[in-house]
């Protein structure tokens, strides 16, 4: 027994000691890529090739891509414009995302309307097709309605996120029981009422999910950007702006990726702050949703 006790407890090491190895590992491979933007962006070198080992550990940090970044005024535009314009055209997306996700979900899952799970089935299907294979016939529309900009290029994000949260929003209000609102309904509030008052706080965290997508992908989007606001230079997002502040343009010409890593670290401050502050709801959201009986 004593040895059979004492296998076990070396099994048990050791299976743990390999777990951790693995863990270990898979925390490296994650960090790596930005811990190496992050040096990236304080080095003096231009371009990658300039770039050693040693330079992963670098005995000076330089400020040159974040100076370079924030003063160059380039085409009457400069980056910290083409940030705000990013974070104003991912907030309107964002919140037109969560409305129609909410009340399509909530169409979809309380009221009898005709094929309502042919169309279910549609929008969960809908929802695996890539959002650039949409980019061409999307560019051409819109240029037939004269919309290449601001309102145009919201009208065209707001739907690849608000289907796929429109499908997640069914599922939350699923789970909520319909009592709840009978139960308001019977004491005076009409059925808008109640869908703000008990199925949008009940549904905060998906919400908070909803408003994440769709800020993500209008945040860090460029083809759609690109082919609509190209022409004016001041209305540029982040993305655009940094493309070409960084000479991605042309790679023959070395481009400058401290520049580019530099803005990538700039950029990502507003999504890690986002997601910091949505961090719990974000868990709430996931739990509800693994815990929905198809």
């Amino acid at each position: 027994m004593k040895g059979l006790s004492l296998k076990y407890k070396l099994f048990k090491i050791l299976r743990l000691g390999i777990s951790y190895i693995v863990l270990i590992i898979m925390a490296i491979f994650s960090v790596f890529p930005l811990y190496y933007v992050f040096m990236t962006s304080f080095s003096n070198a231009p371009n990658l090739i300039s770039l050693g080992v040693s330079d992963l550990f670098p005995k000076h940090i330089y400020f040159i891509a974040y100076k370079e970044l924030l003063t160059t005024n380039l085409y009457g535009g400069s980056f910290p414009l083409w940030v705000r314009n990013s974070l104003i055209l991912a907030g309107s997306t964002a919140v037109i995302s969560v409305l129609l996700a909410l009340i399509t979900g909530y169409a979809l899952s309380r009221l009898d309307i005709p094929a309502k799970k042919t169309l279910a089935t549609f929008i969960y299907i809908v929802t695996f097709f890539p959002y650039t294979a949409t980019a061409v016939p999307l560019y051409l529309l819109f240029a037939k309605m004269h919309l290449l900009n601001y309102m145009g290029l919201i009208l065209a994000y707001t739907p690849g996120t608000s289907i796929f949260a429109a499908f997640i929003a069914k599922l939350s209000i699923d789970s909520i029981p319909p009592s709840y609102e009978e139960i308001a309904m019977i004491d005076g509030l009409s059925r808008f009422q109640a869908f703000l008052r008990i199925i949008m706080r009940l549904a905060l965290p998906v919400v908070a999910l909803t408003a994440l997508l769709g800020f993500d992908g209008a945040y860090l989007d460029f083809a759609l950007a690109y082919s609509f606001l190209l022409p004016n230079v001041k209305q540029w997002t982040a993305t655009i702006g940094l493309y070409y502040l960084a000479g991605l343009l042309n790679p023959a010409s070395a481009p400058a990726y401290n520049i580019f890593a530099a803005g990538s670290v700039l950029m990502g401050i507003p999504l890690m702050i986002l997601f910091i502050v949505s961090q719990r709801m974000m868990t709430r959201a996931y739990s509800n949703l693994a815990g929905v009986k198809q």
